[in-house]
């Protein structure tokens, strides 16, 4: 991969990730009740809001969450040579993230909470607050996990190639990593319940994806290309 094509492909995650973070915020800027828990507060906003907002959050979000592909992949060639096997490993886990994270997971996010509001306008809450969970424990949870196991594994591996110095970039850039980001912005959580902290935390991977976007497009031209024109 040339510095060229990287700092694209780059660029185009990077407002994947800005549209992504519009659609976190469409689905989750909003004040839970007062004592609610995270699930808790999200069926709560899901009637509180109009219908168009997690409708158009998912699908935004589905678009952005496309669109990181190539920024995301541009990780692998840097890594493939001195670590092969964890290496495919990462790429196998990128085409999960495309595969699974926007259609499976983000989308049925919104999916979820125009479910539980347009069922409950319809039969009451308590059916809709049923069908919305079975909804939420049959088809989110498992596609979640499955995104999470891979995602998990990619940033894990991800974090070791530059820990031990295996790509151009020093080795503190280990720091701009999808899994630390998202560990940061959702501890936000802990700073109180306002629809801007919410939507904060709902955002933790968009939030932490701009970040490490924006801080490998600006180290590549510097590390990586000085690297290959020794």
């Amino acid at each position: 991969m040339n510095g060229e094509k990287a700092q694209r492909d780059l660029k185009i995650g990077l407002f994947g990730a800005a549209l992504t973070l519009i659609g976190d915020c469409l689905i989750g800027a909003a004040k839970f009740p007062d004592g609610a828990n995270m699930i808790e507060g999200y069926f709560a906003i899901a009637l509180a809001m109009p219908a168009w907002r997690p409708i158009l959050g998912g699908l935004i979000g589905y678009v952005g969450i496309c669109l990181e592909f190539p920024g995301l992949m541009t990780i692998w060639p840097l890594i493939r040579e001195r670590m092969p096997r964890i290496g495919s490993f990462y790429k196998l886990s990128m085409y999960v993230y495309l595969a699974v994270g926007g259609g499976a997971v983000h989308l049925p996010c919104g999916v979820f909470m125009w479910i539980y509001k347009s069922v409950t306008e319809v039969a009451g809450p308590e059916i809709g607050y049923d069908i919305a969970l079975r909804y939420l424990l049959y088809f989110l949870l498992p596609a979640a996990a499955v995104f999470g196991i891979f995602f998990t594994g990619a940033s894990v591996v991800q974090f070791i190639a530059f820990v031990k110095g295996r790509t151009p970039f020093p080795k503190w850039y280990c720091v701009f990593n999808l899994l630390i980001g998202k560990a940061v912005f959702n501890a936000v959580r802990q700073l109180g319940n306002t629809a801007l902290i919410n939507g904060i935390a709902t955002s933790n991977m968009s939030l932490g994806a701009i970040v490490m976007f924006t801080a490998l497009l600006i180290g590549w031209k510097k590390y990586v290309s000085e690297e290959r024109e020794r």
